[in-house]
């Protein structure tokens, strides 16, 4: 999603926040049944089970330092949760699984540098990893180039069908098309866009105002800052300027850019009663660090909530809270990463096999999940169908669900409001028809 940004900054604009809400990074203190895991290091393996000798070694690749660390380090969490539940409960094919960390230090090189290192020191049978659209682009050439597989867990921009990547988060269709839908139809036809200067956002926007202009809505202004950047009073001007009767924003902004901005928005008596905001990059953890007094009655679109109601979400939450703390929360990304570790277990038993590759990713199409946000499929291009949901901030910094799809949203990877990729499908079931072919 992002390239580099100061995260850092983040997190000295949220101090306040942190210390008077027990901000999620903080020491935890477990509830009674709890056994704590350490924090993962920069490098390293995830022991496995007693009893395991035997293993099937897999590449855990996030940023555990540096700026993109307060995001990609709850991912780890639910990746060695899952881990430690399918290890418990016998493993994959009778081996225990061993995971080897390794810290993508929020640099691009260093990413795609380390995917080496586990693949051909490691000697790992799957990847998971990466977070920003920067990293997944950074590491792609090393596992077309290798042949090896990567499990993604993040939302991003589409446009993109991979055969060594399977990608557990949203398409465009499955997040902001239907945000796009919903905010017509109950908040107004005229936008204002705002986003960070970089790849996600600028590709958001193209596919924003294609779906307008196919659906009779209106882009009134569009505008940018660096990533990073804090200086967005002149947005603020601009949108009261184009929406001085009020209008719909839609927000792809990211990190310590939205605390400036939410802070400014409301400064400038700009509320969510006139002025909606639908983002599309905030989640639980985002808004305890921002500041639930700014983002109360706004809006985020997702697939998952942790309000979610559903006995395999209430498993999840009470099983993340058991290891990691009461005080923890879950989000939509950390959901997508616990899940890609059971549908790839569930791959290599179909296969009979965790270390031949192709094997595997046949067998890895067509398989479901009771997933904490509903069913999930994986689809012959390589992406979930997953279920729609978005939600409004209330007071306790989770969210209430303004709106869910009735069923799973297949995945459509190539973008059909985009003239350049109307009519483009992918399926990886087909050698003919592969990452892109016309429908």
């Amino acid at each position: 999603m992002t390239k580099r940004f100061d995260r850092r900054k983040f997190l000295l604009y949220s101090s306040a926040t942190l210390t008077s809400s027990l901000f999620l990074k903080a020491c935890r203190t477990p509830t009674p049944t709890a056994t704590p895991a350490a924090s993962p290091t920069a490098t390293g393996t995830t022991p496995a089970a007693a009893g395991g000798g035997n293993t099937i070694k897999v590449g855990i690749l996030h940023s555990l330092s540096g700026t993109m660390s307060i995001s990609e380090k709850s991912v780890v969490d639910a990746e060695q949760l899952a881990i430690e539940e399918i290890n418990k409960a016998g493993g994959v094919l009778g081996r225990q699984i061993e995971a080897v960390i390794e810290d993508g230090n929020s640099d691009w090189p260093t990413f795609a540098e380390k995917a080496k290192k586990l693949i051909d020191q490691d000697k790992v049978v799957a990847v998971f990893g990466c977070w920003t659209s920067a990293s997944r682009k950074a590491v792609l050439p090393v596992f077309e180039e290798k042949n090896h597989m990567l499990w993604y867990p993040v939302q991003y921009e589409g446009q993109e069908c991979s055969k060594n990547i399977f990608y557990t988060g949203a398409a465009p269709n499955q997040q902001i098309e239907p945000a796009v839908d919903w905010l017509l139809e109950n908040k107004g036809k005229r936008f204002f866009l705002v986003g960070s200067d970089y790849v996600f956002p600028r590709t958001a926007n193209t596919i924003i105002k294609a779906q307008l202009a196919a659906k009779g809505g209106e882009v009134v202004g569009e505008d940018y800052i660096p990533l990073g950047g804090t200086e967005v009073t002149p947005i603020i001007t601009k949108i009261k300027a184009a929406l001085p009767d009020g209008g719909v924003i839609f927000n792809s902004l990211n990190g310590d850019s939205n605390v400036a901005f939410f802070k400014q928005l409301q400064g400038a008596g700009l509320g969510p009663d006139r002025y909606p905001s639908m983002s599309v990059s905030i989640a639980e953890e985002e808004v305890k660090a921002i500041g639930v007094e700014y983002l109360k009655g706004h809006y985020a679109a997702w697939n998952y909530f942790m309000t979610v109601d559903s006995p395999a979400n209430t498993k999840f939450v009470e099983a993340f809270k058991a290891k990691y703390g009461n005080d923890r929360v879950t989000n939509d990304p950390m959901e997508a990463a616990y899940i890609m570790v059971y549908l790839w277990k569930q791959a290599v038993e179909k296969a009979g096999t965790a270390d031949d590759l192709e094997k595997v990713r046949a067998a890895a199409l067509g398989q479901t999940f009771d997933a904490p946000g509903g069913t999930v499929t994986m689809d012959v291009n390589h992406h979930l169908s997953k279920f729609v949901r978005l939600g409004e901030v209330r007071e306790d910094g989770l969210f209430n669900i303004a709106f869910a799809t009735p069923a799973a949203v297949k995945p459509v990877p190539w973008n059909q409001f985009v003239a350049e990729t109307k009519g483009l499908a992918c399926d990886w079931s087909d050698p003919a028809k592969g990452g892109k072919f016309k429908a």
